[in-house]
C-alpha cells in the first residue's frame, strides 16, 4: 500500500512502532487541532527534523504517483489515447524513473501531441479521478474505516457515493423515517481542527437556509461518536462534468435548458446575498427526470463574510478577472461570469480562455479575447451568443448585474 500519511510512512521505514504511533494520534487529538501529528512526534522526540523532512518529501511523491496512476487508469478506461501510444509514454516515464526523475503521464501525452491540455484539465476534474486520488490520500484516516451498516445520528450507512476534499458522502437510510438520503461525513483530520469545523458547518447552514428546485436541500446538522455529518437531499443522476468528458459538447437546446435551470438556483442563492463562486459544469448533477441540481457550497460566502476575508479560491477557466485580482470586491457577477463560461463551454466543447497550466489560465484570462461562440460552432443562435458575450465580459461593470436580468434575456430566447 502507498502511504500519504507521515506517522504510517515513518512506521513503514521502522522509525515508529504502532504503539508509538497510536499514541501520537491520542495526544494529537487532545490538542484539538492545534498541533499536527509532525509537530506531536518532533515535540515528544520519536523524530527528528531531518527524518520529518525526509517523510513529507516521500509523502509528496507518493501523492504524484497516485495521481499519476489515477490519470493513467481513466485514460485507458475512457480510451483517451490509443493503447499502443500509451504504452510508449509509460516507457519513457519508467526510464526516466530509472534515472531518478519522475515525469507525470499527462505531460507526457501531453508534450507527444496525443491529447490538448485543456483535455487533460477537465479530465482532472472527473468525479472519477478526485475520488480515486481521495480515497488513496485518506486511506489512512479513521473516519473511512468500518463506517458502512454503522448507525450515526439515527442515519444507518449503505454505501460510499463519492469522496470530496473534506469529506466523504455516503448512501444512508434515516431510520425514523425510512428514507434514503445523502449523508456527508467530515473526514477524521479536518475534524480536529477548528477551522476546517467551522468551513464544513458553514457549508451546512448556507444550503440549510436555501430551499430551492435546483439546489441541493440540507436537512439536518449534526455529530456523533466523533463524526461530524450533515444530512441532504439524495440526488440520483449524471455529473454535467463527467458528462462533457464523454460527449465533448452538448446541443443548444439541452444546453439553454442546462443553464436556464442552474441559473435559477443561482438567482435563488444570490437572493440571500450569497455567492457561490465555484459555479463550473462539475457541481451541476442532471437528475434522471430532467432536473438540474447544484451542488458544492464549501466555497460559498455570504457577501459581508467574503469582503472581509480575501482568498482566490475556485476553478481557473471559470474564475473571473475581480476574483482573481480583488476577491474583497467579488459579488454575484463572479457566479454570472462562471456560468456564462459554463455556457460557451456546453456549447462549443472549449473554454472562451485557454492555458497551458493555471498561470497561464489566470494570465489570458484578463487578456486574452475569446473566439465568439458562432465562430466556433456557426449553429449557435446569435442571440445565444449576446447573451454568453455579457455573461463573460471581463469588466464586471459591462456583465449582467444580476442573475434575474440574465433569465428575462433568456427566457426571451426560449420563446423564440
Amino acid at each position: 500500500m502507498m502511504h500519504t500519511n507521515i506517522g504510517r510512512l515513518a512506521v513503514e521505514k521502522k522509525w515508529l512502532t504502532e504503539e508509538q504511533l497510536q499514541q501520537s494520534v491520542e495526544i494529537m487529538d487532545k490538542t484539538e487541532g492545534q498541533e499536527s501529528i509532525e509537530q506531536v512526534l518532533f515535540n515528544h522526540k520519536l523524530l527528528s527534523k531531518d527524518q520529518i523532512i525526509n517523510l513529507q518529501k516521500r509523502r509528496k511523491v507518493n501523492i504524484k504517483k497516485i495521481e499519476n496512476q489515477a490519470m493513467v487508469d481513466y485514460i485507458v478506461k475512457m480510451k483517451v489515447v490509443p493503447r499502443e501510444k500509451l504504452k510508449n509514454c509509460l516507457n519513457i516515464q519508467q526510464r526516466a524513473l530509472e534515472q531518478k526523475t519522475f515525469i507525470p503521464i499527462d505531460q507526457l501525452v501531453v508534450s507527444h501531441g496525443l491529447v490538448q491540455q485543456a483535455r487533460i484539465n477537465e479530465i482532472k476534474e472527473a468525479r472519477e479521478i478526485r475520488r480515486y486520488i481521495q480515497q488513496a490520500v485518506s486511506s489512512d484516516d479513521p473516519s473511512r474505516k468500518g463506517l458502512i451498516n454503522r448507525v450515526l445520528g439515527g442515519y444507518q450507512l449503505i454505501s460510499e457515493i463519492a469522496s470530496g476534499g473534506m469529506g466523504i458522502v455516503y448512501r444512508a437510510v434515516q431510520l425514523e423515517l425510512e428514507r434514503t438520503i445523502a449523508l456527508k461525513i467530515l473526514f477524521d483530520q479536518f475534524a480536529r481542527k477548528k477551522k476546517h469545523l467551522n468551513q464544513f458547518y458553514r457549508e451546512a447552514r448556507l444550503s440549510a437556509a436555501l430551499n430551492h428546485p435546483n439546489l441541493v436541500h440540507i436537512f439536518e446538522v449534526g455529530n456523533d461518536q466523533g463524526f461530524y455529518y450533515y444530512s441532504m437531499e439524495l440526488v440520483e443522476g449524471v455529473n454535467l462534468g463527467d458528462r462533457l468528458l464523454e460527449e465533448q459538447k452538448l446541443s443548444q437546446e439541452d444546453a439553454l435548458d442546462i443553464i436556464t435551470q442552474a441559473g435559477q438556483g443561482l438567482e435563488h442563492i444570490h437572493s440571500f446575498d450569497i455567492v457561490h463562486r465555484d459555479i463550473k459544469p462539475s457541481n451541476f448533477i442532471i437528475r434522471h427526470d430532467g432536473i438540474v441540481k447544484i451542488m458544492d457550497l464549501g466555497l460559498a460566502r455570504q457577501l459581508s463574510k467574503l469582503q472581509k476575508k480575501a482568498s482566490t479560491m475556485g476553478t481557473p477557466y471559470y474564475m473571473s478577472p475581480e476574483l482573481i485580482h480583488n476577491p474583497q470586491e467579488a459579488n454575484q457577477r463572479a457566479d454570472i461570469y462562471a456560468l456564462g463560461v459554463s455556457f460557451y463551454r456546453l456549447l462549443t466543447g472549449e473554454y472562451p480562455i485557454t492555458g497551458n497550466d493555471a498561470k497561464e489560465i489566470l494570465k489570458n484570462i484578463n487578456e486574452q479575447i475569446p473566439i465568439p461562440v458562432t465562430q466556433v460552432v456557426p449553429e449557435v443562435s446569435p442571440e445565444i451568443e449576446k447573451i454568453i458575450d455579457k455573461m463573460i465580459a471581463k469588466d464586471p461593470n459591462e456583465r449582467y448585474q444580476n442573475m434575474t436580468a440574465v433569465l428575462n434575456d433568456l427566457d426571451r430566447v426560449l420563446i423564440i
